[in-house]
């Protein structure tokens, strides 16, 4: 089979080469994969501002149906559409343990998901980033009923995280991004933004006049640039004096390299700052999968193009330009 693997160390160094289909163990389960979602770590893999195992087939955003079950599966069987938790006990799923881009995947059946019948593999396809995002707005920190949030950033994360404020009961929600998102901002306004800002025109100053001059209760910063994370901490609800920890931020973002912000904020205003990389194990993807079954998000809006795995090359490009929003590679094709 044709898999998309990162060969070597260094920049660079990404292929497509032919590999033999896996060999499962008795505990594995071997998908075929339907669909595998360009991420942006991926791309900084490609660049080496990532970490990764080379060799190593790319691609841990995926759903698929099971091809075959080792002799000890009992939980899913042939024909069963499926997710998967990437942290395995040999490493993550296409990024130090081979990956989907590519026509079949071995994954323990331990890190295994099963979708009802009825959900649609593309929405499946979406399980790995909305449990992302129920980490840095459920678990890591906490929207509430009723509070105003900044969304920094109209990539996928942010237009998830979009949907997912409103689904725990935010007042009003506003998306910033660059003039040149108008593409990605105009899906967030269809995905339930209430307000579109730019970060060309001061947006800290739009936030706080939109929420009584406080600021933002909650801000989920995912824009992975310089500015996108100073427009976090200047949007923040302030406190200058008394009860702190009412300006609340999650970043999801990596950056591949030195930053430089004003972080006066921080210690002034009382912010307090999560990292939101990774998941609470199990309870987070059963979360996600309840979600995406129950039809609640808009998905089909943030799946803007669909890729052979042929044509990586014109898929990562159309990414790192913002041409996509949301793409999938079909290692299979479409049409089964």
């Amino acid at each position: 089979m044709k898999a998309l693997r990162k060969i070597k160390a260094g920049k660079g160094n990404v292929q497509l080469v032919e590999v033999d289909i896996p060999i499962i163990k008795d505990d594995e389960v071997l998908m075929k994969v339907w669909a595998a979602g360009i991420c942006g770590s991926d791309l900084l893999i490609q660049d080496d501002k990532h970490f990764y195992d080379a060799p190593v087939t790319l691609g841990h955003e995926y759903s698929g149906i099971v091809e075959s079950t080792g002799s000890a599966v009992t939980k899913v069987q042939k024909g069963d559409k499926i997710v998967s938790d990437i942290e395995t006990r040999e490493g993550w799923l296409g990024v130090t343990r081979d990956g989907a881009y590519a026509s079949y995947m071995a994954i323990p059946e331990d890190q295994v998901f099963r979708y009802a019948d009825q959900v649609s593999l593309d929405h499946a396809c979406f399980t790995e980033q909305l449990v992302g995002i129920i980490h840095c707005m459920q678990e890591r920190n906490n929207v509430r009923a009723g509070d105003f949030v900044v969304v920094v950033g109209p990539g996928p994360m942010g237009l998830m995280g979009v949907q997912f404020a409103k689904l725990r009961g935010a007042k009003a929600v506003a998306l910033i991004g660059l003039k040149k998102d108008k593409k990605r901002l105009a899906i967030g306004e269809k995905v339930g933004a209430d307000f579109i800002l730019y970060s060309e025109e001061t947006p800290e100053k739009a936030v706080r006049d939109l929420n009584n001059g406080v600021g933002a209760d909650f801000v989920l910063e995912c824009s992975a640039s310089e500015n996108g994370f100073q427009h976090a901490i200047d949007c923040a609800r302030r406190a200058p004096e008394g009860r702190g920890g009412r300006g609340m931020i999650t970043s999801a973002s990596l950056w591949g390299k030195e930053i430089k912000i004003n972080a006066d904020a921080i210690s002034l205003y009382q912010l307090s700052i999560f990292g939101g990389w990774s998941w609470n194990g199990a309870d987070s993807w059963e979360r996600a999968v309840a979600i995406i079954s129950m039809g609640k998000l808009d998905l089909d809006s943030l799946l803007t193009n669909r890729y052979t795995i042929e044509e990586w090359e014109k898929a990562f490009a159309n990414l790192r330009s913002g041409e996509d929003v949301k793409a999938f590679i079909h290692p299979n094709g479409t049409d089964w």
